[in-house]
């Protein structure tokens, strides 16, 4: 039997572990017969319709291990591995392990050559957002395992893209199903891509799903871990939140990074205050509540000065939500008579409320 024949057999047969063992002894010879014949065979099972694509997709693991071995060019390589029916596999870890291994003895500039052409083809899966219904995981990102597997292996820069930097993060996510993750400290792409984190679309939908799942084992919790064991600089974590706050965004994207900085638990010395004083007019509610919390604290830490707490306070007064009116009037109420020039723009404000109680209570406190 020829090795086309050998390798279509365990193919359709789906002894995978077994296709990458055959085709690792393939000699130059073998693998060439095996490439000349299966793009062929692709496309005719495809033109045979619906039948014909769904068992190609049934087979894509073994197809790409007999691809990823035998097709002779990194370009030809990328394309077999990017085919749209190729694309999804089951346990896509493991069909990165063996497709990695099949291709180690390959010469070093074709490899690195691969990593690019692979990164570059990356692309985020339709519904990954902080309000996706569907528990995306490691379908996120097809083929960032490969992908990123080759990126450490051959040393190349990580790339800065969107798509590899919210593949990460979905990995990241996915291993925290489990009660006992694998260490994140140990990966080695943890120091290029945390500061990424904050920078790149797609992560906050990772790091949400991650949160809904399990509270406590998620992938927030394991940085803000690896924050207090040093293994992290805090002051990237604590500075990339604060970074992704001013950049702004609707509510779902940001509440992750929120969550991220109450478990980072600040000092009052770390609160960026005159940055939080500044969202106050515009942020969403996730974001102000964060905001207000920590001013609050800094304020009783003597860390805000009198010009930013009539700033703060005339900007809560001036929100369309009366719970943030309410808090500037309680914040005023508790400052005391020190700061009562600062809270004077505050209270004339609220003194045109629609609400009769708020304007009460700021009639009150400007005739104290």
């Amino acid at each position: 039997m020829n090795p086309w024949q050998e390798v279509l057999e365990r193919i359709e047969a789906g002894a995978n572990q077994e296709l990458a063992e055959f085709v690792s002894t393939l000699g130059e010879l073998g693998r060439k017969a095996v490439a000349v014949q299966l793009p062929g065979h692709v496309a005719g099972r495809l033109g045979e319709g619906m039948d014909g694509r769904r068992e190609i997709e049934d087979q894509a693991a073994g197809l790409r291990i007999a691809g990823a071995a035998c097709l002779g060019g990194a370009a030809q390589v990328a394309a077999w591995l990017n085919r749209r029916e190729l694309r999804r596999v089951l346990g896509p870890r493991t069909d990165a392990a063996r497709i990695l291994s099949l291709i180690r003895d390959r010469p070093a500039p074709w490899r690195r050559e691969l990593a690019v052409r692979l990164v570059g083809r990356l692309r985020q899966t339709r519904g990954t957002g902080v309000g996706a219904r569907v528990e995306v995981g490691t379908e996120a990102v097809p083929g960032w395992h490969v992908a990123a597997g080759l990126v450490a292996e051959t040393g190349i820069e990580p790339p800065d893209g969107d798509a590899f930097v919210a593949g990460w993060a979905w990995q990241l996510a996915e291993a925290h199903r489990w009660e006992q993750p694998p260490p994140l400290c140990e990966d080695p792409l943890l120091d290029v891509m945390v500061p990424r984190l904050f920078r790149s679309a797609g992560v906050a939908g990772a790091l949400a799903w991650s949160e809904r799942r399990k509270r406590g084992v998620s992938a927030i919790a394991s940085l803000a871990a690896l924050a207090s064991q040093g293994r992290v600089p805090r002051e990237v974590l604590l500075g990339g939140c604060a970074g992704r706050f001013v950049a702004g965004g609707v509510a779902g994207e940001l509440t992750p990074f929120v969550e991220l900085w109450h478990q980072l638990r600040p000092e009052p010395s770390e609160i960026p205050v005159l940055g939080f004083v500044r969202l106050l007019p515009s942020a969403p509610s996730p974001l102000v509540r964060l905001a207000i919390e920590e001013l609050r604290r800094a304020d009783e830490a003597g860390l805000l000065d009198d010009e930013l707490f009539a700033d703060a306070v005339r900007s809560l007064a001036l929100r369309p939500e009366k719970r943030y009116v309410s808090a500037a009037l309680q914040w005023i109420a508790e400052a005391g008579r020190s700061r009562a020039d600062g809270a004077l723009v505050a209270l004339a404000t609220v003194l045109g409320e629609d609400s009769p109680a708020l304007r009460d209570r700021a009639a009150r406190l400007r005739s104290r």
